[in-house]
């Protein structure tokens, strides 16, 4: 299976100058870019697994400046020490960390420059399961043979345990969460690498995020800083679509080099001295005129003077936010414990293994636009995301749904809401969406039939590998030889339609009022100011009405309303 990701690793030092820790030059970058593959399985059948589509641009000033907060989780794998060893960090280090990380992305101190990237972070409130948490989870790694002595490793470095099974011990959902993990060791050093981050696009559930060495846990390093790029697909910036050791070729900024257009090419430095830009000659550009600085101090190099993000940095990581992780924008993760939540229904099974090829790689519904992985590269053919990805919704509206499979490989699609609460997806009208092709769309429109509104209701979205039988809402099946697919659960709030009155006149009388209807079942209806409505001998149902001053209304004795009778 291919890895779309990044690896990124460097070196930890002191530098007295600037009373700061940041990156030393002992260690390069291992770097990784995903490579086309496509495999013909079966007559008619391609499985693809392709290179990256690229970053949808948003290019909308509004959007661009909107401030947006993400969850973050960190796991602390220890190695059977106290809180507050070298490899225990206490809260106040995390603390001091994610702060110094707010610092830098928002800009805000004496010394910071460039832009203001408008993503700041917190640790998480709710868990996966809807409990209270610190967003802090410490896990004892000693447990795993190898841990103590070699740490982690991404590269199979031998001595050292895979990152597989050291994220198994403490991993929360990657559409909800960022995962930053902070371990003893890493390739078997506790001095360096300092850490590694995931690219977003075609990321891993079981991977996805950052790993930091406890040793860079507190307020002034800026190993998280650079990390943190990574993980919004910023390339570092003397990238040069090789092996980061000549100048890149700029003939298309946005497409070579670090795919930015206003971080001049460079060579790898590590400190600030040279004043030339050995790749132009020249002296270096200045990038951020009050504080003389240049791409020297970019967060996305390796020299002891970072201070700085670009413009075309934060419009490069605010695509990706919006592209590949905007789940952490609709997280509920930041809100604190929710009680509510939707019925149990069944936990889908699978009739053959996990699948390289087949998931649900996007879901768009209102304001859910979730991104993940197929079945394979998430380890797992069923998701519940109720807890922390949730859609609100209004009777009687009509809402476009999209879901588009794994590698645009053809699926079978299928889309259930569980209207009536009752933990099963059989119910007439709760199968909303039904199609064979690797991108469905339909239209979704919410019954105005008495169901229950203001409380989560299940939707399962299901994407399965083409091969016959159909999946259900229950059975995803596949093949033998392809695996089958993926289904995940969300949380649908629907509210009561909102009715009001256009004029005054009687109630049964659908001119009266803004739907051209007569109100029914848990409408809620506000009759407007200066209008009389009149409700004769016939008896209606409401589930609210409101009247507002100078409005009046007749017939009260005749008025059923929700939860009043």
């Amino acid at each position: 299976m291919i890895d779309c990701i990044s690896r990124i690793f460097w070196m930890a030092v002191i530098m007295p100058a600037f009373n700061n820790t940041i990156f030393g030059q002992s260690n390069q970058c291992a770097f990784k870019i995903p490579v086309a593959q496509a495999i013909i399985a079966g007559p008619g059948n391609l499985l693809s697994r392709a290179t990256p589509v690229g970053l949808r641009p948003a290019n909308n000033t509004v959007v661009n400046d909107t401030l947006y907060t993400l969850p973050v989780v960190v796991h602390v794998i220890h190695s059977g020490s106290i809180i507050g060893a070298t490899d225990n960090p206490d809260d106040s280090l995390i603390y001091a960390m994610i702060d110094g990380l707010n610092k830098a992305w928002r800009k805000s101190g004496l010394l910071y420059g460039g832009v203001d990237m408008k993503i700041q972070f917190q640790l998480a409130k709710r868990s996966p399961s809807c409990n209270s948490t610190s967003g802090i989870n410490r896990v004892d790694g000693s447990s795993i043979p190898g841990y103590v002595s070699g740490g982690i490793t991404n590269f199979n470095i031998p001595g050292s345990v895979t990152e597989e099974h050291v994220k198994r011990l403490s991993r929360w959902p990657n559409t909800d969460y960022i995962n930053i993990w902070i371990v003893n060791k890493i390739n078997g050093s506790g001095v360096a690498p300092g850490g590694y981050a995931y690219f977003p696009e075609y990321n891993s559930a079981i991977t996805d995020g950052l790993v930091l060495l406890a040793g860079v846990v507190n307020g002034t390093n800026k190993t998280i800083t650079h990390e943190m790029g990574h993980y919004f697909s910023l390339f570092h910036s003397f990238y040069d679509d090789s092996l980061q050791t000549t100048c890149a070729v700029n003939n298309i900024c946005a497409l070579q080099g670090d795919r930015i257009c206003d971080t001049e090419p460079c060579l790898l430095q590590y400190d600030c001295t040279n004043a030339t830009n050995s790749c132009t000659g020249n002296a270096y550009l200045v990038t951020d005129t009050p504080n003389v600085y240049t791409v020297l101090n970019n967060y996305m190099g390796y020299t002891d003077c970072q201070w700085m993000f670009t413009s075309g940095q934060k419009n490069r990581v605010r695509d990706a936010l919006l592209a590949f992780r905007y789940g952490l924008i609709s997280s509920g993760a930041l809100s604190g414990p929710s009680p509510a939540t939707p019925a149990v229904a069944c936990i889908p099974t699978a009739a053959h293994g996990h699948s390289p090829y087949y998931g649900v790689q996007q879901l768009d519904f209102n304001t859910l636009h979730i991104y993940s992985n197929t079945s394979g590269a998430d380890s797992s053919i069923y998701f519940d995301r109720t807890c922390n990805q949730s859609v609100t919704v209004t009777k009687g509206q009509t809402y476009p749904i999209t879901v588009t499979g794994s590698y645009l490989n053809p699926h079978r699609i299928k889309v259930f809401i569980d209207y009536n609460n009752n933990g099963s997806f059989t119910d007439p009208g709760e199968l909303v969406l039904s199609g064979y092709n690797s991108v469905v769309t339909a239209t979704v429109t919410i019954p105005l039939t008495s169901f229950p509104t203001r409380t989560p209701l299940r939707m399962r979205v299901v994407a399965d590998n083409p091969a016959l039988p159909e999946p259900g809402a229950c059975t995803i099946n596949g093949t033998a030889t392809e695996g089958a697919g993926q289904a995940e659960d969300y949380a649908v709030v629907v509210l009561p339609r909102q009715i009001y009155s256009v004029n005054s006149g009687l109630w049964n009388f659908p001119a009266t009022w803004s739907c051209n209807c007569i109100p029914a079942n848990d409408d809620e209806v506000v009759i407007k100011a200066t209008h009389l409505v009149t409700l004769s001998n016939a008896v209606a149902r409401c589930g609210k009405l409101s009247l507002e001053p100078g409005s009046s209304f007749t017939g009260s004795e005749n008025l059923k309303i929700s939860g009043e009778e």
